[in-house]
């Protein structure tokens, strides 16, 4: 018997319809390829121009909002794909070199289903609307592609091929090990994280230039991945509008986001009169903080697994403990968290438990969502802030950190390895591995509140830093880590001056 694919079969194939067959289904490829390649070449190079990809949405990037804030306020032209579910900073919508091309995102009905069935669909549209929009919808080509990693799937792929066709030169933002993240979710066992891990070594190897979040990262990554291209490290540094917010500010906040948590403060945090807040008062036109105020803790979260607020918890638990039982005069404490995301229900549930049962009578917490124009606003009005993230790498920074430090806010964070790199223990902060460590610490940091010596040299820190000359300290060079620059000062130096430029002299 002749087998299906034998020759004397094919012999009986007519050429007619060997040719219908190419035209079927080789033909609208080749097709494809060649209107594509006809519409690159019709496309002007813009110089001074530069695409900010990320796989993520845009208004809670901070980092990458900064880097598109920073070139467009050298005047490039800037094109941004990625995720519009939340708007970006104020200075980003008005200016007229961003060019904004959101992705769509997974249709209602798919995005209810369980991750292993939503993944893979949410990657063939994502790689769909990368494509398009950067080599049909963006109307020059641009002179760099700026990439967030992670995500690193299918980003740094599609970022290589894109860079190939279009010539723009690639320069990828490290925050993190992608693979690393993914091993969160399914354990760093699974096969699927060794995929990852190889995929992000494989197309993340050669750039035109690497940055990265810190000095711990930059070592791991060139040894583990054994990168191409000019390395640097960017720190994280706020941008000029993070800075204490002054008490008629603070008086204007309040004023309007009090009414709009939920549920309500209780009673005894209530205004006295209606030309108060929580925290200040108006007389003559003049506003100033109330004497006896509560003490504001602040924190900022995604609510994703690598942050435990359970350690929260039980550090409030302490403090009420302490506030009934210390000698010292301890305040009460309101601890607002903004954010949002999955494991928020569950952290307002076990407060609402706490306070049902008479629990906490010296403690409130509440979470709410603040929009861009008012979270650095809310910052500047804390005493102190805490950072529970714990990194999936041990090699990158919380932005949370960073932006408190710029509002001059002492941070209280978890500990982890490469932490040092930004909270200097005693100075600007302090370090905690449990939930009652970080109990003791607020409660040692408030006594006496708002008079508290440990508390202001730590506050001393950020007016000391303001104060310093803007090209060293003491001989210390600006571009030290210990020295708080702004993020645009910070920028320029690295990117701008270090890389955009670099090939231009």
């Amino acid at each position: 018997m002749t087998s299906p694919t034998s020759p004397s079969d094919l012999s009986l194939i007519s050429p007619q319809t060997l040719l219908l067959v190419m035209a079927l289904f080789v033909l609208p490829y080749v097709s494809f390829f060649f209107l594509l390649h006809r519409h690159l070449a019709t496309k002007p190079a813009r110089f001074g121009s530069a695409i900010v990809l990320v796989l993520g949405d845009f208004g809670r990037s901070p980092r990458m909002m900064y880097h598109a804030k920073s070139l467009v306020g050298h005047g490039w032209e800037t094109v941004v794909v990625a995720y519009g579910e939340t708007d970006p900073i104020p200075a980003l919508l008005e200016s007229p070199h961003l060019h904004l091309q959101y992705l769509s995102p997974l249709p209602f009905p798919l995005n209810l289903l369980p991750w292993p069935l939503r993944a893979p669909l949410r990657l063939l549209l994502q790689c769909f609307g990368m494509l398009y929009t950067v080599l049909w919808s963006v109307p020059f080509h641009t002179e760099f592609m700026l990439v967030q990693n992670p995500p690193s799937i299918p980003t740094l792929m599609l970022a290589q091929i894109l860079c190939s066709l279009t010539g723009s030169k690639l320069v990828i933002d490290w925050h993190n090990e992608g693979w690393s993240i993914l091993g969160m979710r399914v354990g760093r066992g699974s096969p699927l994280v060794k995929v990852a891990k190889w995929m992000e070594g494989f197309f993340g190897q050669v750039a035109h230039a690497h940055l990265f979040v810190t000095n711990a990262l930059l070592t791991h990554l060139k040894k583990e991945f054994d990168l191409f291209g000019q390395p640097a490290v960017l720190y994280d540094r706020p941008p000029s509008n993070f800075r204490r917010t002054d008490a008629m500010q603070q008086h204007e906040l309040f004023s309007r986001i009090v009414p709009t948590i939920s549920p309500p403060l209780p009673s005894t945090l209530a205004a006295p009169d209606a030309h108060s807040t929580i925290f200040t008062t108006v007389s003559n036109s003049l506003s100033s903080l109330r004497p006896g105020r509560p003490a504001l803790l602040v924190s900022s979260t995604s609510w994703t697994a690598d942050e435990d607020f359970s350690l929260l918890l039980t550090a409030l638990d302490a403090y009420e403990a302490a506030s009934t039982t210390s000698t010292a005069k301890l305040p009460h404490l309101l601890c607002l968290i903004t954010g949002k995301g999955p494991l928020r229900a569950e952290f307002e549930t076990l407060v609402k438990a706490r306070e049902a049962s008479g629990r906490w009578t010296n403690v409130t917490a509440r979470c709410l969502f603040v929009d861009a124009r008012d979270y650095p606003s809310l910052l500047g009005c804390a005493d102190l802030g805490v950072s529970l993230h714990t990194s999936s790498s041990g090699r990158d920074l919380p932005m949370k950190i960073v932006d408190m430090f710029g509002c001059g806010v002492p941070v209280l964070a978890k500990r982890f390895a490469c932490l040092g790199e930004l909270v200097k223990e005693g100075k600007n902060g302090r370090t905690f591995d449990t939930g009652q460590e970080l109990g003791q610490e607020i409660t040692n940091l408030l006594s006496d509140f708002p008079n508290n010596a440990s508390l202001q040299t730590l506050q001393f820190f950020f007016t000391a830093q303001s104060e310093s000359t803007p090209r060293s300290r003491a001989g210390t060079p600006v571009h030290d880590p210990d020295e708080w620059t702004t993020w645009e000062k910070n920028w320029d130096r690295v990117v701008f001056k270090g890389i955009l430029r670099r090939d231009r002299k």
